[in-house]
């Protein structure tokens, strides 16, 4: 039980960038202080206080205020240490970074295909419960045309929505390379804040400003949270 519990706080440890970074700092500095910490990380207090308390096991406070790796947090080290090792040399994450971009795309264009068949249906209910009225104006000829409409429509998202995910997937990748190249992102949200500001840019000069801002979003997110 004790050994799960030390794996269970290990892989918790580990499977976050800030507490690894934290872990690597005490390790590498002998008992630093709170205020070393802070600047190394260049995190604000609370999420550091965060981390720090998450990191409960692994390190610990000295009583004058020093913080130190206990023997778990230790092991901890060292297995990060022999991950380094042996990842050393070229290793290809592509394919990854491509299926992890290709089912974000997937989840979003599924989430606007199931608003906008919502949106249909109520359209579709609403016009209903127009020519149902005794008063109306709607002919069943206007009726019939408009559930053809609404009907071309949905089979036109579903085919647009099964065969989009592979050309955004291409535009992404595209976009990336031309527009970040290799180079890490300076702060986190760049790549979201550019595409999501050019989508716009670019909706707004086809008078499609709100349409712009969505496929910007999606787009620059898709980069953003799978690059």
């Amino acid at each position: 039980m004790e050994q799960r519990n030390a794996q269970d706080a290990i892989i918790r440890a580990i499977n976050h960038p800030e507490r690894r970074q934290i872990l690597h700092i005490i390790n590498n500095t002998e008992d630093i202080r709170y205020s070393a910490i802070l600047g190394e990380t260049q995190i604000t207090t609370s999420k550091l206080n965060y981390q720090l308390n998450e990191l409960q096991g692994l390190i610990e406070k000295t009583p004058e205020g020093e913080y130190r790796l206990t023997e778990l947090g230790q092991r901890a080290i060292n297995i990060l240490q022999n991950i380094d090792e042996n990842l050393k040399g070229d290793i290809e994450l592509t394919p990854i970074m491509h299926n992890t971009r290709h089912n974000y795309i997937t989840k979003q264009l599924n989430t606007i295909f199931y608003i906008a068949i919502t949106s249909i249906f109520i359209g579709a209910s609403v016009l209903t419960y127009f020519y149902l009225k005794p008063s109306t104006d709607i002919t069943t000829s206007i009726l019939l045309v408009s559930y053809a409409l609404f009907g071309i429509t949905i089979i036109g998202l579903n085919q647009a929505r099964k065969n989009s995910p592979r050309y955004l997937h291409s535009l992404v990748d595209w976009l990336d390379w031309k527009l970040f190249g290799n180079g890490e992102s300076r702060f986190t949200g760049r790549k979201m804040f550019i595409l999501t500001t050019l989508g716009f840019l670019v909706g707004a000069l086809l008078s499609k400003a709100g349409l712009g801002l969505i496929i910007g979003l999606i787009l620059g997110a898709a980069m953003e949270y799978t690059g």
